[in-house]
């Protein structure tokens, strides 16, 4: 997350003031407002109760977000803390980018077979409907595309330099300013990982609990040689907080 999650927090309190606002009016004036919505006004309460009740977890998740980036940003709960200088961080953003674009190619790749495959198959079982399965295969297909544009411009973005400053706690991260926290109640960590050599790199991964069940995050953070001490500091802590204290010497 880049933007401030205050704001998120703000919006879905805002969000749930205008949906009580609306219950409380339909108690008041119900008849007032059926003189002027008539049958949808049924829908709009419906959507009303769902954001009352979707905004207070919503809200309540941006909160503790919030309070993640305060601590990082205040030195509390703070593990360890370093700098990547931008030629480093240009490099290492170059290689994310080929990285994370490559991968997200090949699972564009296989979804675009599978549904060529599914849709032909619905095709010649009905000829009648190909022209209909076709085109709503069309627009199932174009809807992934721009998702995938959309998702590479993201990476993009975020992998933009900024600050270069990474500072990493025991609920969460900053990462050139961009915030990850597994310290709520949708996410947890799940592992640390560390590689030496002449791209040195830890990968700090977490799960968040989706629409379709936990989608895992993993974020890697570029350290230098001097800043192995520190990436050794965050590695051991996290492990002890998943319970996993490796006793072997780092190689």
């Amino acid at each position: 997350m880049l933007s401030d999650p205050r704001i998120g927090f703000g919006i879905s309190l805002g969000v749930g003031a205008v949906a009580a606002l609306w219950i409380i009016a339909q108690a008041l004036v119900s008849e007032l407002i059926w003189l002027t919505l008539g049958y949808a006004t049924h829908a709009v309460t419906l959507l009303a109760i769902f954001l009352l009740v979707a905004s207070g977890p919503v809200a309540v998740l941006f909160h503790q977000y919030a309070a993640v980036r305060a601590d990082l940003l205040a030195g509390r709960n703070v593990i360890a803390r370093w700098h990547v200088d931008p030629k480093s961080f240009q490099a290492f953003s170059k290689a994310e980018i080929s990285r994370d674009l490559g991968e997200k190619r090949s699972a564009l790749l296989l979804i675009l077979i599978f549904m060529i495959v599914i849709f032909a198959a619905f095709a010649l079982f009905d000829p009648e409907a190909a022209g209909g399965m076709f085109a709503i295969g069309g627009i199932v297909a174009l809807a992934i595309l721009i998702a995938f544009r959309l998702g590479n411009r993201v990476t993009r973005k975020h992998m933009q330099m900024r600050s270069g400053d990474i500072v990493v706690g025991t609920r969460g991260l900053l990462v050139n300013d961009v915030l990850h926290v597994w310290g709520s109640f949708l996410s947890w960590l799940t592992d640390v990982a560390l590689k030496e050599g002449s791209h040195p790199m830890l990968t700090i991964t977490y799960s968040v609990l989706a629409r379709y069940g936990p989608q895992q995050v993993a974020v890697t953070l570029p350290f230098s040689p001097r800043q192995l001490d520190l990436a050794l500091a965050v590695k051991q802590q996290l492990q002890r907080k998943l319970g996993r204290v490796s006793l072997k010497p780092p190689m």
